[in-house]
């Protein structure tokens, strides 16, 4: 019996590899990701080294989870700003900062669905040259997306998180023009406010914790679109970008001209409060 131990030993784990063989379904598929590789350094410490690998389509799929959403609220801006009409006013004169909110509410509109399609147009584009063109290799799609992608990533984000604001803005203007002067005019209006604010600080941490390896690009939302617009005023300076100059200088023009409108209005009212 004893001679015969190592035989059956043998056999048996012979039967065990055949059926671990069997089990496992042929032709799986390679893991996208590249293994880690572990490399010794002096003193006897370790440190995890990414592989370089492909990483085209993980990124390809980061802006396509970008294109339904800001395709989504685009849709649904239109019949919120421009079909369906604002509340008439429940009260004559209507008070200057509920006609102030009305003149606004067209420029948001506007503004919020301008910026929801160019997210989708930012990221389909990208999508595309991703797949189009060979792309080299990364240790992550955080690597990729830095070295190649950095401007349409920044675009992608600081467009749809914008045109996010806009909307709730939208929703809580209407809201508080449908019941003015009552309790729950305040009450619908604070349910929108609070919602834009929690969005915002959710898009805030999200921004803050960057790839997880400590490189981001950004603390916040601000930040974000401060380095969207530095990177496209350079774009548009150094590869002479003369369509990007002019919606710069545009969006910039408009900007000011509400700006100004809306500080026309408030110290109008203010001097005849005081008449």
């Amino acid at each position: 019996m004893a001679a015969r131990f190592p035989k059956n030993a043998a056999v048996l784990a012979t039967c065990m590899l055949g059926v671990a063989a069997a089990w496992s379904p042929a032709g799986s598929p390679v893991p996208s990701k590249p293994p880690m590789r572990m490399t010794r350094l002096r003193g006897g410490s370790q440190q995890a080294k990414m592989v370089m690998g492909q990483y085209a389509g993980d990124v390809a799929s980061l802006f396509n989870n970008m294109i339904t959403p800001a395709s989504i609220l685009a849709g649904s801006l239109v019949p919120l700003g421009y079909l369906a009409p604002l509340p008439p006013p429940t009260r004559q004169p209507e008070p200057a900062h509920a006609a102030l909110l009305r003149k606004i509410h067209l420029v948001i509109a506007t503004a919020s669905l301008c910026s929801e399609l160019l997210a989708v147009t930012w990221a389909t584009v990208a999508v595309n040259k991703l797949v189009e063109m060979p792309v080299s290799p990364a240790v992550s799609a955080w690597a990729l997306i830095q070295r190649d992608f950095e401007l349409q990533w920044m675009a992608v984000n600081a467009h749809f998180v914008l045109g996010m604001l806009g909307f709730m803005s939208m929703v809580a203007a209407r809201a508080y023009l449908t019941a003015i002067g009552t309790p729950y005019a305040l009450a619908a209006s604070g349910f929108a406010l609070s919602g834009l604010l929690l969005m915002l600080s959710v898009v805030n941490r999200g921004v803050a914790s960057g790839g997880g390896n400590g490189m981001r690009f950004g603390s916040s939302v601000l930040a974000l679109v401060f380095r969207y617009a530095v990177l496209l005023l350079k774009q548009a300076m150094f590869q002479f970008g003369l369509l990007e100059m002019l919606a710069i200088g545009l969006s910039v023009a408009s900007t000011g001209a509400v700006v100004g409108m809306c500080v026309r209005e408030i110290q109008f009212h203010l001097r005849n409060t005081k008449k």
